[in-house]
């Protein structure tokens, strides 16, 4: 194994199972919000590295499957640009996270889009308050984003109490969740805060001080938001913390796309897809794709509207039957032949990673 993004690669190649092409990775890790990669990441149980490198471009990818291929980690299958793991790949993945673990609590789906805001308020907001604490208070602002640093003047307008005071509760805070993660993941954190005398290490620096390798710091230092923001989703012990992402928590289901809201709200207020589509000037099949979305992201959604009860039941029978998400496959197995792709995209989505 070369490094922990190829690693990250091969994992998702192993999921596929040679279902997908290699461009679909390189969708799930830029986070890309569209029907099939949405669906790819729940299908395939990929929710974690969705949107976890938004960066990531197909030259990273290329270089890294050639090298698989090299290497004889991966095969290719028949079908174009699809590859599956090889007994050798698995061997090699499973060694290699034994040594570099897979992030334990990492969820790009549910926190790709307020990670960086969540890290970007709170890492100015200690700095801010580090410098006022010590009577410092002209400083170059960590965070050159508009939008964040107002976000920090008006939390500070709104927690007016004593300085001194916001300090310690956001240190007890911070103190009490990285109690509970690792001490590479605490170490991460820590090197990435900027204060009044010290600023914040890169990845590369932080790096070569743990001797280890760049990805796998910015991946755990990912695992540690994210174990973050979910543990202040389910206790009230960091009010404090808890504030910083309040108006993400109050923007209703978070993880669906502007358009496939809109969709939902015509669809409570009992409006059919065809008309759905007609109000909004869309083809049929892309108001489909946002309820399919919509299931995804809601499993208690009712689908009996679109899929037969018995239906249902056929699809998911021949789901369990062949162990694929092959929709053809799927088709072709069912004996209602009035049954569409549609309602079995609606089921695959109901079942989601089971």
């Amino acid at each position: 194994m070369n490094n922990y993004l190829q690693a990250i690669i091969l994992y998702a190649i192993k999921k596929f199972q040679g279902e997908r092409s290699i461009y679909a990775i390189y969708h799930m890790l830029q986070g890309k919000k569209s029907s099939q990669t949405i669906q790819d990441a729940h299908l395939f149980g990929l929710t974690d590295i969705f949107g976890t490198i938004p960066q990531f471009t197909r030259q990273q990818l290329n270089q890294n499957i050639e090298h698989s291929v090299k290497h004889d980690l991966i095969n290719l299958t028949d079908k174009p640009d699809a590859y599956e793991i090889s007994l050798q790949g698995e061997r090699m993945l499973d060694d290699y996270f034994k040594n570099n673990p897979f992030p334990e609590y990492l969820n790009g789906w549910k926190y790709h889009n307020i990670t960086p805001v969540f890290w970007g308020r709170l890492n100015l907001l200690i700095q801010t308050i580090s410098h006022i604490v010590h009577n410092e208070r002209r400083f170059y602002p960590i965070q050159r984003n508009p939008k964040i640093q107002f976000f920090v003047k008006e939390f500070l307008h709104a927690n007016r109490q004593d300085r001194a005071l916001i300090a310690q509760h956001l240190y007890d805070e911070l103190v009490s969740l990285l109690e509970n993660q690792s001490d590479m993941k605490r170490d991460i954190f820590i090197l990435k805060l900027t204060g009044i005398n010290r600023i914040g290490l890169t990845f590369e620096q932080i790096a070569k001080r743990k001797n280890a390798e760049e990805e796998y710091v910015r991946y755990t230092f990912l695992d540690s938001l994210h174990q973050m923001l979910a543990e202040m989703e389910t206790g009230s012990d960091y009010p404090l913390l808890s504030s910083l992402t309040n108006d993400w928590k109050r923007s209703g289901n978070p993880h669906l796309t502007q358009s496939t809201k809109t969709t939902l709200r015509y669809i409570q207020e009992g409006k059919n897809l065809g008309e759905i589509a007609e109000i909004r000037r869309l083809k049929v099949n892309t108001i489909e794709d946002h309820l399919v979305e919509i299931v995804l992201s809601e499993k208690d959604f009712p689908i009996s509207d679109y899929v037969k009860i018995e239906d249902e039941r056929e699809i998911a029978e021949a789901i369990k039957q062949l162990g694929t998400k092959k929709l053809k496959a799927i088709k072709q197995m069912v004996d209602n032949k009035q049954i569409s792709f549609f309602q079995i995209r609606l089921v695959l989505a109901k079942i989601g990673e089971r």
